[in-house]
Formats: structure tokens, sequence, C-alpha cells
């Protein structure tokens, strides 16, 4: 009786982790990585000249957590490959995260 007990708590136990393993990773990101469509920042000329000559890096991102395509431009998060390309990003550090900051 017990041990038909314990095997059923372990069988529940390995189905709720296996489902939020499953779509906890996109229901995180999409509550904490919003991607909110505005116009277009105004940028002078002088800005922009400036900008183009820079070797522009970012040193931090998350974008391995999440299991999505970064070839493609994404609805949530804050990486992707063609957002890096409009933003002039010449470097780009992939991290592994091992906590989620609340």
């Amino acid at each position: 009786m017990f041990r038909k007990l314990l095997l059923t708590l372990v069988a529940l136990i390995a189905v709720v982790a296996a489902v939020g393993l499953t779509f906890g990773p996109g229901y995180l990101e999409n509550a904490t990585n919003v991607v909110v469509d505005h116009e277009p920042y105004a940028i002078s000329e002088d800005a922009q000249a400036l900008h183009d000559t820079l070797v522009v890096a970012d040193l931090h991102s998350d974008t391995l957590l999440w299991n999505r395509d970064v070839l493609a431009r994404g609805n949530r998060g804050h990486v992707d490959l063609p957002r890096l390309q409009d933003g002039n990003v010449a470097i780009q550090l992939f991290t592994a995260v091992t906590k989620v900051p609340v």
C-alpha cells in the first residue's frame, strides 16, 4: 500500500515537473520580457553618425534560456538577430542562467 502510494506520488511529481519544464519557460519569458510597440525614437544626425562608427557590444543575453528562433524577429524577449543587426551590434555574449530573478 505504502509503495503504491509512493510510486503514485513520484509519478505525479514527474508529470508536474515535465509540464512545468515544457510550458514554464515560455510563460516566464512572456511575463518578464515584454516588447512594447512604439514609434521609433528621434535620433539626431550627429548621434546616428557616431553610432555608425562604434563597435557595439552587448555583454549579457539570456536568449539561450528560452526555446525560440533567434534568427527570426521575436514578439517577446530582447535579443534576436534582426534586432541586433538593426542596432549595429557587432559582439553579443549569450549567457546561461541558473536562476530567474523576480
